[in-house]
C-alpha cells in the first residue's frame, strides 16, 4: 500500500501529528500495510472510510503476492484512458456510453506509462482511481479537463476551474477547465502483467 505525505511536512512531523512511529509511516510509504489497530488514523489521513481502508489493505496484500488483484473492492474496476503524452503525463479518455461521457463514474484503473510521477508511481504499474474519494492537496490524482484529456500529478490546489499539480520530476502543471479530479487510492509496486 503506497501512501504519500501531505504538503511540505517532514516524515517525522506527519508521523508525530498522527501518533505513528516515523518508521511505521516510512514502511507504509514503501509498500508495507498497516495493522488493524492503525486503520482509524490512517483512514482519516487518507480521507477514506474504515471499511474502504480495510478493503485497500486486503487489495494491497494480494497485489504484493500477485500483480493482478483478485478480490476486494477493485476487482470489478475497468481500465480507462491511455497515455497520449508521456512527457506531459497526459491521458486521453475516449467517449463511451454511446458517446455521452468521457469521465468514468465508478472505480477504474490506469496503466502508468509515463515517468512524471516516479518513484511514487513507477512506469509499468497500475493505479486504481476512485471518483468517490474527495481529493486533498498532496494526493496523487488524475485531473479531467474538457475534451477528454486528463493529467497525472500530485494535487497542490484546486479552485476557479483550475487545478495546480506537481510531479516527482518537479514539473508544475496547471490544468484549466477542470471537470473532475479523481484520487488515486491504490497502486502497484510491481510491473503490470
Amino acid at each position: 500500500m503506497i501512501i504519500e505525505k501531505q504538503g511540505g511536512d517532514s516524515d517525522r512531523e506527519v508521523a508525530e501529528r498522527h501518533g505513528w512511529l516515523q518508521q511505521t509511516y516510512n514502511r507504509w510509504k514503501n509498500g508495507g500495510t498497516p495493522r488493524p489497530d492503525m486503520y482509524a488514523s490512517l483512514a482519516e489521513f487518507l480521507g477514506v472510510t474504515h471499511d474502504e481502508l480495510e478493503a485497500l489493505v486486503i487489495e494491497a496484500r494480494q497485489a504484493a503476492a500477485s500483480p493482478v488483484p483478485r478480490t476486494g473492492v477493485f476487482n470489478t474496476a475497468k481500465t480507462y484512458g491511455r497515455v497520449s503524452d508521456r512527457k506531459d503525463g497526459k491521458y486521453a479518455f475516449e467517449a463511451f456510453n454511446n458517446g455521452r461521457k468521457r469521465i468514468p463514474e465508478g472505480r477504474y484503473w490506469i496503466d502508468i506509462d509515463t515517468k512524471v510521477m516516479e518513484p511514487a508511481l513507477p512506469v509499468g504499474t497500475r493505479a486504481w482511481v476512485d471518483p468517490g474519494v474527495w481529493p486533498k492537496p498532496g494526493h496523487e490524482v488524475l485531473v479531467h479537463a474538457k475534451g477528454g484529456s486528463a493529467w497525472l500529478g500530485r494535487l497542490q490546489s484546486l479552485g476557479n476551474g483550475t487545478a495546480s499539480l506537481t510531479r516527482d520530476a518537479g514539473q508544475p502543471v496547471n490544468v484549466r477547465d477542470v471537470e473532475a479530479v479523481h484520487a488515486i487510492v491504490l497502486s502497484e509496486r510491481i510491473p503490470a502483467g
